[in-house]
């Protein structure tokens, strides 16, 4: 039966055990000269390695032949902890096993000493779980238990723990992996199972695993079992995992730089069309930005840059042109409108594709947010094109920004059918304002008709005074403009009259 790479590889002595030196060789003294505690608080975050030591110092304290405080892996306690045949170490998942009744069934056992080993340890994994009445149950064991007994608590949210709980244990706080480790970690696995895979592509799995040594052995196990035979790329972790790839994101970014707005939705599109999900390529915009912004305010050479940067380490070149552009206001703009669609994702009930289109649109146009960042990075514009100008550097006009709305004036009834036509993108906008019904019964009352450049919205006094107000102002320009492109919209008030044969019948007057 094949087993994942993550419990394969899994560390069995401290010395196996990487990014946590201090930890580890501090429980491996401990046990080495018999100074056990009665109680351990391991708190971390995921894959850091807090189970693992917890199984470890569980075989140190019941090893038969220790060396050095490590646990000797040949005995029959270390053999009978690793294959979980050890009745006298109990792993508890406090997830499922939270409530009081477990907790008084746990202390009724602690009484009787261990049947085959030396010490009966318990591992309770994610201690928080427990509810407030099984943690008081649980108080005087943990203060007092038998010498024969070991407590070991795991926890990820060390801040749901009451104070009662971390004051009886030796606490150990296990820290993210650094990438560098992770990478060297995935190395040595990769050549012990014959994966041949670039330093490129390991470097981008132990930045995706985000210090966790467990998340960075399963991307590994992905990565090789989807490529199946050859050498596994920095583009074959992408295209698996679904990770944007650099060329898409200057593209994108280069395009809202230039206001470009039908460039960039088509960027988002062909992001759309090959199965992308949006979720993901806001987060890979997010960190996008994000490192930008490190970029411009750091050397290129920064050891930070180089080893956590979100491109590869040639992408300070690729990018320069378009960071120099950019200032750090504008950076932070578009940040801030990334981050709030990224919270829009799961707080409003429509399609994730509009609203990362929409977000595209307002970063192209800071004119659209009313927002501090957006004057900010507007203003910021202006000084960098004054310090351009200023140097004697001619500084182009930026492409034509969409009019604010405007009363059309009235044209002939003869000439009006041949100047313009309906506007043949009703029905998408309708679709893309499902999620906003009021909305889109005001829309419905109204007429919509284009010329040329131009986007004219007919409709009563009451229909057109709420699409001109916010907030339907900026959804409806945006969502135009993502089906219709860069053009100008106004609105003309018609007035409703009733009809002759029933006066319940009302319509808008030609």
């Amino acid at each position: 039966m094949y087993q994942a790479l993550y419990r394969k590889w899994r560390p069995k002595t401290f010395d196996e055990m990487i990014g946590q030196d201090s930890i580890s060789s501090l429980l491996k003294r401990q046990a080495a000269e018999g100074k056990v505690s009665h109680a351990y608080l391991f708190a971390g975050t995921r894959g850091t390695g807090k189970t693992t030591s917890a199984k470890i110092l569980a075989k140190a304290v019941n090893c038969e032949h220790p060396i050095d405080g490590n646990p000797c892996g040949e005995c029959f306690a270390c053999r009978s902890i690793d294959d979980g045949s050890a009745t006298d170490v109990l792993e508890i998942d406090a997830a499922s096993n939270n409530r009081v009744d477990d907790v008084r069934e746990l202390i009724d056992e602690v009484v009787y000493p261990p049947t085959l080993l030396k010490k009966r340890v318990y591992i309770i994994d994610e201690v928080h779980m427990l509810t407030d009445s099984a943690f008081n149950a649980l108080l005087k064991t943990l203060e007092e238990p038998p010498e024969y007994v070991l407590f070991i608590l795991a926890t990820t949210e060390l801040n749901e723990l009451p104070a009662t709980i971390i004051s009886r244990c030796m606490r150990f706080d296990f820290k993210r992996i650094e990438p560098d480790a992770l990478a060297a970690r995935c190395r040595f696995v990769a050549n012990q199972e014959n994966i041949s895979i670039t330093d490129e592509a390991l470097g981008l799995i132990a930045k995706l695993a985000d210090g966790a040594v467990r998340d960075a052995l399963s991307l590994l196990d992905a990565c090789a079992a989807w490529k199946n035979s050859g050498e596994v790329t920095i583009s074959d972790v992408r295209e698996q995992l679904g990770i944007s790839d650099n060329d898409a994101l200057v593209e994108l970014f280069s395009a809202i730089r230039s206001r470009d707005v039908a460039k960039a939705l088509s960027v988002i599109a062909r992001i759309h069309e090959g199965s992308g999900d949006p979720s993901v390529f806001l987060e890979d915009m997010i960190s996008f930005v994000r490192d930008s912004i490190i970029a411009k305010s750091s050397d290129k050479k920064d050891k930070y840059l180089r080893e956590r940067f979100f491109f590869s380490t040639d992408a300070f070149e690729r990018i320069a042109p378009l960071l120099s552009t950019l200032t750090s206001e504008t950076l932070l703009y578009y940040a801030s409108v990334l981050e709030d669609t990224l919270a829009s994702f799961s707080k409003y009930n429509i399609s994730k594709k509009t609203l990362l289109d929409m977000a595209v649109i307002k970063m192209c146009d800071p004119t659209m947010a009313v927002s501090v960042k957006a004057v900010s990075a507007r203003l910021s514009e202006i000084e960098r094109r004054l310090a351009l100008i200023s140097s004697g550097v001619t500084v182009t006009a930026p492409a034509p920004e969409v009019t604010e709305p405007t009363e059309a004036v009235p044209q002939s009834p003869i000439a009006e059918p041949e100047q313009r036509k309906p506007f043949a993108g009703y029905a998408a906008l309708r679709d893309m304002l499902q999620g906003e019904p009021a909305m889109s019964a005001v829309v419905s009352k109204c007429r919509m008709y284009q010329s040329a450049n131009t986007i004219t919205i007919e409709g009563d006094n009451f229909a057109v005074g709420k699409l001109k107000a916010e907030p339907y102002w900026q959804t409806l320009r945006g969502s135009i403009i993502a089906i219709a492109g860069n053009v100008n919209i106004e609105f003309s008030i018609k007035k409703v009259v009733s009809n002759e044969n029933d006066p319940t019948i009302t319509f808008m007057e030609e």
